[in-house]
């Protein structure tokens, strides 16, 4: 059976896993070589080393050997990218136990800062499944490259589509199952939630507005067969019928580059949210393990350098947070365009719709099916148009909670 200690029962039976407090926070900075330059109490009590065989070790001395090395590589290739990584992590203790962490990692100017906090969500139990299945590929011989990316394959089947997307949403549970986070980050998180439900609505409204392109794709087809059924007198209706599919299709083509592949708009705006909603979090954790030391070691001057490099961090992170804000005001501020030319391409389709209209008042003594035709366009253009000016009013409003920020 597992054994279990707290951070304050040092030494430990081999193998235990040493428990902390969720309020506890480890933090620790490194050179670009993975030297450990500071390390905070916390992470001393529960890595059961005092500071001064911390301070200049290798990271690695707290590395626990089963710990896969594809998601090493995986963590490397972000932070040689500049890109912060958050993930799970099991440590090693200096009398052979064992602790996890869920690590924020980011580089710094001078190196790389990491805030740990204690896993509590259910990623953490998905995560451990596939490390034990990684470990197990890599005995097999599987190198760190093939493992990060079986690695990759496992989170797509669970439907994140890198790994970016599966630490990122980790994160956000992580977090919001913390209860201490300052006022200051949490008002820019609230604002950031107002911005994700706005896109929520955006999104809902271009996906109504495809869908009613898709109900009424037919209906050009439905205007051949009768101008091929009506012979001579369907000529017109046939004309019609191009012109109504060339228009239709091109402004499908327009609301589906609102949210296609990574050049639509509202995926670059839903990208640089979630990378502002990371870069808060991730401050914001940076923030209260500088607080929780000032109150717990102020007292004596201890701790001074590790909160000026937490603070600093924070800060960083936090005018990164709010310019990717900006880039989705800036973003936005392109919707409402978009929205006026689909609606003036509305206005040309209704054109083409009053021309079936002449063609069924010019054939009234045969049943044609033309006014059903009519009818249904006729409701797709008004449920397209109310759609498109909700979608231009929620990009207004997305402009204005993102300057408010």
């Amino acid at each position: 059976m597992q054994q279990t200690a707290t951070a304050t029962d040092h030494p430990t039976p081999p193998g235990a896993e040493v428990d902390y407090p969720p309020e506890q926070l480890l933090a620790s900075a490194t050179d670009p070589r993975g030297v450990i330059g500071y390390a905070n109490q916390e992470f001393c009590r529960v890595a059961g080393m005092p500071k001064e065989d911390l301070v200049g070790a290798p990271h690695k001395v707290v590395r626990h050997p089963d710990m896969p090395r594809g998601l090493f590589h995986l963590m490397w290739a972000r932070l040689h990218a500049k890109l912060p990584v958050c993930t799970y992590v099991k440590n090693s203790t200096a009398d052979g136990g064992f602790y996890w962490v869920f690590a924020t990692v980011t580089p710094t100017r001078d190196g790389y800062l990491s805030v740990r906090i204690k896993p509590r969500s259910d990623f953490f139990d998905l995560t451990r499944d596939i490390y034990t299945a990684m470990l197990a590929e890599e005995a097999g011989g599987l190198p760190p490259d093939k493992s990060a990316d079986w690695m990759l394959g496992r989170l797509a089947e669970q439907g994140y589509p890198d790994f970016d997307a599966y630490s990122l949403a980790a994160l956000d549970a992580e977090f919001n199952r913390r209860e201490d986070i300052d006022q200051a980050a949490e008002s820019d998180l609230r604002k950031i939630a107002q911005l994700t439900e706005l896109m929520n609505e955006s999104d809902l409204l271009v996906q109504r507005i495809i869908e009613i392109f898709q109900q009424v794709r037919g209906e050009p087809i439905n205007l051949r067969i009768l101008s091929s059924r009506l012979e001579g007198a369907g000529v017109a209706i046939g004309t019609i019928s191009k012109n109504y599919e060339t228009m239709s299709s091109d402004m499908y083509q327009m609301i589906e580059r609102l949210r296609c592949d990574e050049t639509g708009l509202l995926v670059r705006m839903r990208g640089a949210l979630v990378r502002a909603q990371s870069l808060s979090q991730i401050a914001g954790l940076m923030d209260l393990t500088a607080r929780q030391s000032a109150v717990k070691y102020d007292a004596a001057n201890r701790n001074l350098g590790g909160r000026e490099i937490l603070h600093a961090q924070s800060a960083s992170l936090t005018e990164i947070s709010r310019a990717a804000v900006s880039e989705v005001a800036s973003l936005g501020k392109l919707v409402p365009d978009v929205c006026r030319q689909l609606r003036r391409r509305i206005n040309g389709l209704d054109l083409v719709k009053l021309l079936c209209r002449v063609e069924s008042g010019r054939m009234s003594d045969v049943d044609t099916g033309l006014v059903g035709i009519i009818q249904r366009l006729e409701e797709a253009h008004q449920q397209t148009d109310r759609h498109l000016a909700a979608l231009s009013a929620t990009a207004f409003q997305i402009d204005a909670t993102s300057n408010a920020l």
